[in-house]
């Protein structure tokens, strides 16, 4: 019976998430400020309970707590440090679980860190870090045109390594890659690293619309990643149209977990 798969994918998708030298409207770099989000998790125990029944895995801790919880509920809060500068970034996150699952799971937390340099192209990572509760450190470090893979240190052997050529993306820089720079008019694909891997996504450019925010609306631009028959998954993210910050995140996981993850900002920083 296994328990560590969800847990992994759920302790990561739920804490979740999605620049140059020169201005974007109403943002002007370097930028060193502090963006908090609220996780909300929408799960519907029935489509996991089928999958489970399939696979004979066991329902952790955390989906037995969400079990007692009808609809949906925020369950965790993000922090994100970003600092931008000329020609180098460097973003520190923090996901801290709410009262109830901190409690039954042992009050763990997940730690990113990425540190790159900042390319025509935008944010280009050289070392990504992810530590998911108890679970090991994972590290993707550029290496020449490589990206190697690490458990615990990059001073051991690597697990894995993947080609790379041009940017490189990781799960914090995903959400942050527009501020200094232009919201692209059209489809992009943005190769993206979990630390144990390296994916290829594609973004297409939605519609403007306006977006409620902190008790008024904001002017804001849709981008949603297309799918297929082997990556049912679905992801849109708002970006602000002035200042192209992440306003909102939605996950939309298969049947295999039967939820969807949100993420929305709760305050504009100073930018």
């Amino acid at each position: 019976m296994k328990t560590a798969p969800f847990y992994r994918f759920t302790l990561g998708a739920l804490l979740l998430l999605v620049a140059t030298h020169s201005q974007a409207q109403g943002v002007s770099l370097p930028l060193n400020t502090q963006f908090e989000y609220d996780l909300k998790i929408t799960a519907d125990p029935a489509k996991r309970a089928v999958y489970l029944k399939q696979s004979g895995e066991a329902p952790s801790p955390y989906e037995q707590v969400l079990n007692l919880v009808k609809g949906s509920m925020q369950v965790a809060t993000v922090v994100d440090k970003v600092d931008i500068r000329k020609d180098q970034y460097h973003i520190n996150s923090t996901g801290t679980l709410g009262t109830v699952l901190s409690t039954v799971l042992l009050d763990q937390k997940l730690l990113r860190d990425s540190v790159g340099s900042i390319t025509k192209d935008g944010m280009l990572t050289n070392t990504y870090q992810e530590k998911r509760g108890s679970t090991e450190l994972l590290i993707a470090k550029v290496e020449k045109n490589l990206v190697n893979f690490y458990k615990v240190s990059s001073r051991t052997p690597p697990t894995g390594n993947a080609p790379f050529t041009g940017q490189l993306f990781d799960m914090i820089t995903v959400g942050y890659q527009f501020i200094g720079r232009d919201l692209p008019t059209k489809s992009i694909v943005l190769p993206v690293t979990d630390g144990r891997s390296l994916k290829s996504y594609t973004l297409v450019r939605g519609e403007s619309l306006d977006f409620p925010f902190d008790g008024s609306n904001i002017r804001a631009v849709r981008f949603y990643k297309t799918t297929s028959k082997d990556d049912t998954a679905t992801f849109e993210v708002w970006f602000s149209e002035k200042e192209h910050v992440p306003l909102r995140s939605v996950i939309g996981l298969n049947a295999q977990y039967g939820a969807t993850i949100q993420v929305d900002l709760k305050k504009f920083p100073k930018l």
